[in-house]
């Protein structure tokens, strides 16, 4: 029998690391928690997309066990297989979940739905549903950061997000170091490829990252690794595809998901620097976006890949298109996930707004992506007078974390006062007690 921790030692070292043994600090908790409030909050706006409906199909995953939620739409109750995926299709489609830099994606958008889905299938307490988060955010965000950068040519999240749910879903089904390792290498290889630049998002497909697709791989992976399928457990030792001090490196010693960020706008957050630019100048200047001459807007050279149209002709495509945010933000003074709906798209004030707006590639602001995400916004009235705004941070990142407060408001834009008690639910929820949604407090 190959003996794992020679032939492979830095996945088998990962696999480790996939356990309970963590004595997990009060203050990653609490953030944790955060997280998953934040990222099932999104799917209740996500069910309202185009996307959703157009995914859901009555006989995918079929199964005579119909016990699970897809949040945000009370009447659909399925197995926690397809729980799973309509869970993170809804939680992708609005792009207003959370993410990390550093994986330059969004990790909770797939390990939130399998930890808390999981967790309810098999009844795990609340804490190990926590520990899973942690785990699988740690992991598949590592694994996103360790890619040589030479040889990436997509930086969606669904490239390497069915490591992070392969993780999570083996830490909750308590799977063995050699079935972990192999729940990883299933996950690796078989998740969505996806397609180079920004092919994926810039045509408005409802594929978007390939999230939804991911983590049903990754679920899936560690499912059968648990019945003893392997995987090709040498594509980490035995390639030059990943960094791997960065995979192993102080694991354990901090953890990742306290320095996400969580969005403000609902949005590809490569936009929000010039979003949060724009608004400032709007407030600041008591600007209307009627009397507006001309805008100008320098940003990073990958935010003006996402753009294919001038005018985007669907909600998706919307999402990524930098002067049709901009344009929301002047008329309403927020960027909101109603906004890609369909009426929003033809309205003259948008469209008269997106033909004053002009981009600008920046070399600087280019060098500093995507460890930063920099924008500089000018606007000129016809009287001639110039107000100008650089960013160089974007909105809600580690340093400038939302409240608590904050996050319950954006949950509650999105969910509605009526569900209060979810929120409430994930941040009082006793941790030796299993974490479920069915019952509405009175």
């Amino acid at each position: 029998m190959v003996i794992l921790s020679e032939k492979a030692p830095v996945l088998y070292e990962i696999s480790q690391f996939i356990n309970p043994k963590h004595k997990i600090d009060e203050a990653t908790i609490h953030q944790a928690k955060l997280v998953i409030a934040d990222t099932i909050g999104t799917a209740f706006s996500g069910v309202n997309s185009k996307a959703f409906s157009s995914a859901r199909l009555r006989d995918l995953f079929l199964s005579a066990e119909n016990e699970f939620d897809v949040w945000g739409n009370s009447y659909i109750r399925t197995s926690y297989t397809a729980a799973v995926f309509y869970n993170t299709l809804s939680i992708s489609s609005t792009d207003f979940d959370e993410g990390h830099r550093k994986a330059v994606g969004h990790p909770a958008s797939l390990v939130v739905p399998v930890a808390v889905l999981l967790g309810q299938k098999f009844k795990r307490p609340f804490s190990h549903v926590l520990e899973a988060v942690i785990i699988g955010y740690e992991v598949g965000t590592r694994f996103s950061q360790a890619r040589v950068r030479e040889k990436i040519n997509s930086y969606s999240t669904g490239r390497w997000g069915g490591i992070a749910t392969a993780a999570t879903a083996a830490y909750l089904l308590g799977l063995t170091d050699y079935q972990k390792v192999h729940a990883l290498s299933n996950a690796a290889v078989l998740s969505p490829a996806m397609l180079g630049g920004s092919t994926d998002v810039s045509t408005g497909s409802m594929s978007k990252e390939g999230v939804a697709w991911a983590a049903q791989v990754g679920l899936q992976s560690a499912l059968i690794a648990k019945n003893g399928f392997t995987g090709p457990y040498l594509f980490v030792d035995e390639t030059d595809d990943y960094h791997k001090d960065i995979l192993v490196e102080n694991l354990g010693i901090e953890w990742l998901i306290n320095s996400n960020y969580f969005k403000p706008y609902a949005c590809c957050r490569w936009l929000h620097p010039a979003i949060k630019a724009v608004l400032a100048l709007r407030e600041e200047n008591n600007l209307y976006w009627f009397r507006i001459r001309k805008i100008e807007v320098e940003v990073f050279s990958r935010a003006l890949d996402l753009i294919s149209t001038k005018y985007p002709e669907d909600p998706i495509e919307a999402q990524f298109h930098l002067p049709y945010v901009l344009a929301c933000a002047l008329r309403f003074n927020k960027v909101i996930p109603e906004f890609f709906a369909k009426e929003y798209l033809k309205m003259n004030e948008i469209s008269t707004l997106i033909q004053k707006i002009s981009l600008i590639p920046s070399e600087q602001y280019s060098n500093a992506f995507p460890g930063k995400l920099q924008s500089k916004v000018t606007i000129e009235l016809p009287n001639g007078k110039i107000f100008s705004k650089e960013i160089l941070e974007a909105p809600w990142e580690a340093g400038s974390h939302p409240t608590e407060t904050e996050l319950w408001e954006k949950f509650k834009l999105q969910a509605g006062d009526k569900n209060e008690y979810i929120f409430k639910r994930i941040m009082e929820c006793d941790e030796n007690e299993v974490l479920d949604f069915n019952r509405e407090e009175t």
